[in-house]
Parts: structure tokens; C-alpha cells; sequence
């Protein structure tokens, strides 16, 4: 693994890691009354699947030019 792809990892883990807590821990301290945390984590994990893919994909696009 060269130096590129580490740090791109990296940076992705730690984005990843930050909109978790802006989806999840701040309002959970703002106590913004969520009843169904279920529903909250699915949703929450929607945009975060959809913001990987759209990094990854971004990511093999660069590789492949």
C-alpha cells in the first residue's frame, strides 16, 4: 500500500468517524427526544453508506486515470 492510499484511508475513517458523531452523539446530548433509535441508526447509516460510496467512488476514478 503506497502513501497515497494510506492516507486517503485514513481520511476516510476519520470523516466517516465525525459525521457519526454530528448524526448520532449530538442530539442524542441536545436530547432531541428520539424514541426509536432504530429508526434513527438506519437512516443515519443510509447517508453514511451513500457518502462512502460516493468517496470510493470518487477514489477508483482517480486510480483508474
Amino acid at each position: 500500500m503506497n502513501d497515497k492510499v494510506l492516507v486517503i484511508a485514513i481520511f476516510s475513517l476519520l470523516g466517516i468517524g465525525i459525521l457519526s458523531v454530528f448524526l448520532i452523539v449530538i442530539p442524542w446530548v441536545w436530547e432531541r427526544g428520539i424514541d426509536d433509535w432504530k429508526d434513527l441508526l438506519l437512516n443515519d447509516g443510509l447517508i453514511i453508506a451513500a457518502i462512502f460510496f460516493f468517496v470510493y467512488g470518487f477514489y477508483m476514478n482517480n486510480r483508474m486515470h
